[in-house]
């Protein structure tokens, strides 16, 4: 029976050297919430979340916790840009259409930096920003984002 190498086996039977993204690099977690207080964002309006640092890998797992009842039809799209140029490397790379319009854990790894076996490396630090699609995001809505990652 025959036996075929992953791309990182193959590296390593290749002498290779690994990056701790592809090979026993430390999980992190990206954790952002929104203010207790805050005014309703409107549709199109962006959300830092965080930064990620160049050569890291987005794992499946992300989720958006809502913590309230929000405005119907309200989601939002995950994605990156470059932190220095501020250049969008993919605005809904992380995640498309969570819907954030009522309370509960969501799924937030639809992206397709993420979902279907990708294999994606950052190429600089990346900033994780989110953008109100939809509905308005309703004032006061408790949310919190958890984006997982692979680095050093």
């Amino acid at each position: 029976m025959a036996e075929v190498n992953s791309v990182q086996a193959q590296k390593v039977a290749d002498n290779k050297k690994l990056m701790p993204a592809e090979s026993h690099g430390r999980q992190r977690v990206l954790v952002a919430t929104l203010p207790a207080t805050h005014a309703a964002y409107p549709a199109n309006d962006t959300i830092l979340l965080g930064v990620v640092p160049v050569n890291s890998r987005f794992l499946t797992g992300a989720i958006v916790s809502v913590g309230g009842s929000g405005t119907a039809s309200s989601t939002v799209d995950i994605g990156i840009r470059n932190a220095n140029t501020k250049e969008v490397i993919d605005a809904d790379g992380i995640a498309d259409g969570v819907d954030i319009s009522a309370a509960g854990k969501i799924d937030a790894d639809t992206g397709v930096l993420v979902a279907a076996a990708a294999d994606y490396i950052t190429p600089a630090d990346v900033e994780v920003y989110a953008t109100v699609l939809g509905a308005s995001l309703a004032a006061n809505q408790q949310i919190r984002f958890e984006i997982p990652y692979v680095t050093d």
